[in-house]
C-alpha cells in the first residue's frame, strides 16, 4: 500500500502538523489509557490520576508544537 498526502504551504500548515505528529497522539492516548486502567485496577486517588493525565497531555501538545 502507498499512501501520499499533500498539503498546500503555508495555508495547511496546521494540517501537516497533525498528520506529522500523529503517532506522538496516539502514544499521548496509550498512555492515559494505562493511568485510567490503573485507577480503576489499584483505586489510585482520582486527584493524582487526572493531574497524571493532564501532565502526559501537556507533554503531548508541547512536542506536537500545539502549547
Amino acid at each position: 500500500m502507498k499512501a501520499i498526502l499533500e498539503f498546500t504551504y503555508p495555508e495547511d500548515q496546521d494540517k501537516l502538523r497533525h498528520a506529522l505528529n500523529g503517532s506522538r497522539a496516539i502514544s499521548a492516548l496509550i498512555d492515559i489509557q494505562v493511568e485510567v486502567r490503573n485507577y480503576f485496577k489499584y483505586d489510585a486517588n482520582p486527584q493524582d490520576v487526572l493531574t497524571k493525565v493532564r501532565e502526559l497531555t501537556n507533554t503531548a501538545l508541547a512536542e506536537c508544537g500545539e502549547e
